[in-house]
């Protein structure tokens, strides 16, 4: 594929994203791709095939993003690690309550997951690459002592998971920014160990 053709296929990619994002897999139609991509159904279907494969190039570029977003954040060794997560975090409420359409991640395990096994899996790969990412925070949060003694990393981690998952879920239903971030900093302080003294 040449720089052009790669070029063009990123920038539909990005578009299809946007699209699913907003319209979810099965109120998007084809005429809608066609429409937001300006191609006809022949060079969509050559380039990616069905309305399936678009769907899962714009799920894996979304997912690719926020991976390079995330990771950045979680493995700088600068950054304290509860610091990290909180970025990261602070950063996907605020994306999903300015688009006011939730996680497509979430929106597609908790609506398209259940109905289709490919879908499924790969939704569970990502999450269990994010989870590990998390896990490795919060075990150097442990080292540092900042960790709830009662939590190990491993759980900490699927907590996480289980609150971006929540919080999807509360985005796409029309929670504003703010409940969002109460709802995770409230996590964060179950996972914090409380420092001596404190009430």
């Amino acid at each position: 594929m040449n720089l052009t053709s790669t070029y063009q296929s990123t920038q539909t990619t990005q578009t299809l994203k946007e699209l699913f994002w907003r319209r979810g897999y099965e109120n998007a139609s084809i005429e809608d791709v066609v429409q937001a991509t300006g191609m006809n159904r022949y060079a969509l279907y050559n380039a990616f095939g069905g309305k399936r494969e678009l769907f899962l190039a714009a799920l894996d570029e979304y997912y690719y993003e926020r991976k390079a977003v995330f990771l950045a954040n979680l493995n700088n060794p600068e950054t304290p690690p509860l610091d990290a997560i909180g970025r990261v975090m602070e950063f996907a409420i605020g994306e999903m309550a300015d688009r006011e359409a939730g996680c497509l991640i979430c929106n597609v395990a908790n609506n398209l997951g259940p109905k289709d096994k490919i879908v499924a899996a790969r939704i569970a790969t990502f999450l269990q690459e994010i989870e590990f990412a998390y896990a490795e925070a919060l075990s150097r949060a442990n080292e540092r002592s900042e960790l709830n003694s009662n939590i190990t990393p491993q759980d900490g981690a699927k907590m996480l998971i289980a609150v971006q998952l929540g919080l999807g879920v509360q985005a796409q239903a029309g929670a504003d920014g703010g409940a969002m971030l109460e709802t995770f900093y409230a996590a964060m302080r179950a996972l914090a160990r409380r420092q001596s003294g404190a009430q």
